[in-house]
């Protein structure tokens, strides 16, 4: 009964670290970023840290922050990533230095099946 219990509470703990979201090549990743000014906000080089790595990427696509007043919505592309399970942290920085991490974000990567091509009769 308790290796029952043991294996359930993996499986549900397991489903929430990675309920957060799905991601596909096309989806877009959002966060709320506080600064002085939105053209601050907008000047800041924003990295990515995936599944606990140390060594940050700076995003490939341009980041956009839009808003009236702090904190900001930013917005770009999700980079490339193997499908399954991942974890993401993102830090921002400026001429004063680099950010401390965010709090991880669990998503699941799924990518599309190619469309079936060269279609013949089989025998």
């Amino acid at each position: 009964m308790n290796k029952i219990l043991a294996v359930l509470i993996i499986l549900i703990t397991s489903t929430i670290a990675f309920a957060q979201g799905q991601a596909t090549p096309t989806s877009k990743l959002s966060w709320d970023m506080s600064a002085p000014s939105l053209i601050d906000v907008n000047e800041y080089v924003y990295k990515y840290y995936t599944d606990g790595s140390e060594t940050g990427i700076v995003f490939p696509t341009a980041v956009t922050c839009t808003g009236t007043a702090s904190p900001f919505t930013c917005t770009t592309n999700y980079p490339a990533f193997t499908p399954g399970n991942h974890t993401i942290t993102l830090t921002a920085s400026n001429i004063a230095g680099e950010s401390g991490k965010s709090n991880p974000f669990a998503f699941t990567f799924v990518v599309t099946p190619g469309i079936p091509f060269n279609i013949r009769s089989g025998g």
